[in-house]
């Protein structure tokens, strides 16, 4: 097969990367233990989408190549694949919930957010998290949370789970008014058929986006749902495609940014937490797991001296260390602080304790006033009298 001077990003370079980050810090092998995967079965994927769907999938085995849209590729392994995905994550879901392990990391591809319930798009076959949240309920999990911070919107996931209240699906991403893909994921996406609320979307303004509005918004939005909602298993869609460096995302989490987030999550469900592995695709450059090497430092959000990627960071904080402290005050950008409370002011119609975060963010920026300086924006605000401080987009 000729290989193409720009590759596609979705390829299996991502997984080798990641490997090879987790190997150097030390963590894989060594202080994880190995999971078999094992081919997901035909009915449990029709759980999750339509027959049309998975025969669609199954098709492409006899295929030397072949595309889905014009970005979503497929040669005759990629159904395999895919099924080896979604069986890793559905056992890896069921043996959390049996305590046979504390935690999960799925390291797997293809990624599964934008799979729907009949679409196949952006890059994505079977929906991963989707069967891995359906397998923890079948282990007894009444309640699922699925946090989505890819950059990109899983409207997969969001269809197949809208009219479901024992599924939260709660998702930060770009949306920019709709011109960033896949143009789904808007504040009034509220979720339908009496489920209303129990689809969370916080959808960025603009690219740039960094730790301090994921984290502004996790204190005011992601926490207070997700603690009144109290599920009995946490998912992740981990997608790392927001980090510094990506070339498909442009935004401006760090490692530290995704470590934290990681640690606050680890903090529901008794612990009972899994990672799955979406979009991300700067591999070389990427911190992982408490930032195990550039890119698994993204997926696990902890840096270290040994090299973790963003991977690596989140990873290490599944380990059980924990990220540095951050100050409990932290500033949004200007952008930031718009959509944070747009979406209160949505969704405290289904959660009304989130009131108060917007009465007291109210009263602490009654009225700002912006001046663009190139890359800075002066903002004049109260939070305890009057101050200025400089926002870095």
């Amino acid at each position: 097969m000729e290989m193409k001077s720009h590759p596609h990003p979705e390829r299996p370079d991502r997984l080798r990367a990641i490997a090879a980050s987790l190997s150097t810090a030390g963590i894989f092998p060594g202080r994880c233990i190995p999971v078999s995967a094992r081919e997901i079965m035909k009915e449990e994927l029709e759980m999750v989408h339509s027959l049309e769907h998975i025969e669609a999938v199954e098709s492409t085995s006899t295929m030397l190549s072949s595309y889905f849209t014009s970005d979503t590729y497929a040669n005759e392994h990629s159904a395999c694949a895919a099924r080896l995905a979604a069986g890793l994550c559905a056992d890896l879901s069921s043996t959390i919930m049996a305590g046979d392990a504390k935690n999960g990391f799925a390291l797997v591809r293809p990624p599964g957010h934008h799979a729907g319930v009949k679409d196949v798009m952006g890059f994505c076959l079977h929906n991963n998290a989707a069967v891995a949240a359906l397998a923890a309920q079948r282990a007894n999990a009444k309640k699922v949370l699925i946090l989505d911070w890819d950059v990109h919107h899983g409207n997969g996931t969001q269809e197949i789970f809208e009219a479901n209240k024992s599924v939260l699906y709660i998702s930060m991403h770009r949306h920019e008014g709709g011109r960033f893909y896949p143009g789904t994921g808007a504040a009034v996406e509220v979720g339908s058929m009496g489920a209303e609320g129990y689809c969370v979307n916080i959808p960025w303004k603009c690219g740039g986006v960094g730790d301090n509005d994921y984290i502004f918004a996790f204190q005011h939005i992601v926490l207070p749902i997700a603690l009144e909602f109290a599920p009995d298993f946490t998912i992740i869609s981990a997608g790392f495609d927001a980090a510094r460096g990506d070339p498909l995302g442009c935004c401006d989490v760090t490692p530290s940014g995704f470590a934290r987030m990681t640690h606050l999550l680890s903090a529901l469900s008794d612990g009972k937490l899994l990672v799955i592995l979406e979009g991300g695709w700067e591999y070389f450059h990427i911190p992982f797991i408490s930032q195990v090497q550039p890119s698994v430092n993204i997926i696990f959000g902890y840096s270290s001296d040994k090299g973790i990627t963003r991977n690596g960071h989140s990873l290490i904080v599944l380990l059980g260390e924990t990220p540095e402290c951050e100050p409990d005050v932290v500033l949004p950008t200007k952008a930031g602080l718009r959509t944070v409370m747009e979406v209160l002011q949505i969704q405290m119609k289904y959660w009304p304790k989130l009131e108060a975060h917007l009465t007291r963010l109210q009263s602490q920026w009654p009225s700002v006033s912006f001046e663009s300086h190139s890359e800075s924006v002066l903002l004049i605000a109260s939070l305890i009298g009057l101050f200025s401080v400089h926002w870095h987009l």
